[in-house]
């Protein structure tokens, strides 16, 4: 996969590193195949307003 990595300062190729032997390791998603500069690639979070919309009108005008 080819990013722009922000060390290196131009476009790179990204890769997985390999699995550490403790299962429960911390590792990076991608690692820049030049530097090592990990990045980790998270899903995208829609946070949505889940409060009632409020209408506003504009008060009625009464024939006089």
């Amino acid at each position: 996969m080819q990013l722009h990595c922000d060390t290196c300062g131009r476009v790179r190729t990204f890769e997985r590193p390999p699995r550490p032997a403790h299962p429960a390791a911390n590792r990076p998603d991608l690692a820049c195949t030049g530097c090592g500069t990990a990045v980790a690639v998270a899903p995208v979070i829609l946070l949505m307003d889940r409060r009632p919309r409020v209408l506003l009108r504009r008060p009625s005008r009464r024939a006089a």
